[in-house]
């Protein structure tokens, strides 16, 4: 019997493999980075949100019997943005499936897996664009740095000094492996040792300032120069499959040996939180990583997506 794919097996298994990591991400970022699936149409979405209001609460003379104050309640709108993706066509002989034992179910959940391993993936590098381009946007408020020092404990607690006050607000860092590794080489060469009774007590840690970092290469967190760590606030980012997700399969004749072909494609919403989306629909990588995109929506930097440092 010639070998097909089950394209509800290839959806089941891409599906948990999207499940895994929403579990995964959502809960070591601490909800810095939030995946989750909705519908929609369009390729933007806008919404509406309370602006703070000014100096809300301030000084009452109990002596006074002049009028109240008027104070305008506003609101804020905000954009995000579609990104549209597809697996392009993905051939195979039969007889390669066949020759190896593999049976129907086997295959279109390997197949299924490799999908949901690559949408999860596409999925971060274009938040992680998004992300690092609106942070950008607002210079010398949000960003530590010039692209021109390594990484080091000192940098981090710079950026974390651009939220004030609210720095543990900061709750999840995003970098890339070489910094991740520059980090722990910097705190290993602080470390503070004493001898005590003959042996070595360490004061000092190589962590990340007590915030889980979540190591990735993408190539969103490149900048014109060296290279970017976002300190992410909760909800920082939010990304969502928002179409419905089609698996297409067929059996192509006409060569000498019968293929398969699979094909799939969906598409994600990309949610900045503070920032609204300026740039063209159905986004390139180019597009979606200009700062010159996005600009802030949120009335005060501290209830925004976080900070950058950028360093060598």
């Amino acid at each position: 019997m010639a070998l097909k794919i089950d394209t509800e097996i290839v959806k089941t298994s891409m599906t948990e493999v999207l499940m895994q990591n929403v579990e995964n991400f959502n809960a070591g970022t601490n909800g810095a980075i939030v995946l989750s699936s909705h519908y929609i149409m369009g390729d933007t979405q806008d919404f509406s949100k309370l602006s703070e209001i000014a100096n809300l609460v301030g000084r009452r003379d109990i002596n006074s019997g002049a009028d109240a104050t008027v104070k305008a309640l506003n609101s804020t709108e905000q954009k995000s943005v579609i990104c549209y993706f597809t697996t392009g066509s993905i051939e195979f002989n039969k007889v390669d499936a066949r020759r190896y034992g593999s049976d129907e179910s086997a295959f279109s959940v390997a197949i299924g897996e490799q999908i949901g391993i690559g949408f999860v993936n596409y999925m971060l590098n274009r938040g992680i664009y998004s992300v690092r381009a609106s942070i950008e946007s607002n210079g010398v408020n949000t960003i530590v740095g010039d692209g021109s020092a390594t990484a080091t404990y000192s940098m981090l607690n710079s950026g974390l000094s651009k939220f004030g006050d609210a720095s543990g607000s900061v709750i999840a860092w995003v970098m890339n492996g070489k910094v991740f590794h520059d980090i722990v080489g910097d705190g290993l060469s602080n470390i503070k040792t004493d001898n005590v009774a003959g042996g070595i007590v360490a004061t000092g840690s190589t962590g990340t300032l007590g915030r889980p970092a979540f190591v990735t290469d993408a190539d969103g967190l490149n900048m014109t120069v060296g290279t970017s760590i976002l300190g992410l606030t909760s909800n920082a980012l939010e990304i969502a499959e928002t179409e419905t997700r089609e698996i297409f399969a067929e059996t192509v004749g006409g060569k000498e040996n019968l293929k398969t072909a699979i094909q799939g494609e969906s598409d994600v919403l990309i949610t900045v939180k503070g920032y609204t989306y300026g740039g063209t629909d159905n986004p390139t990588d180019a597009v979606l990583g200009s700062s010159a995109n996005w600009t802030q929506s949120a009335t005060d930097i501290k209830a925004t997506a976080g900070v950058l440092i950028n360093i060598a």
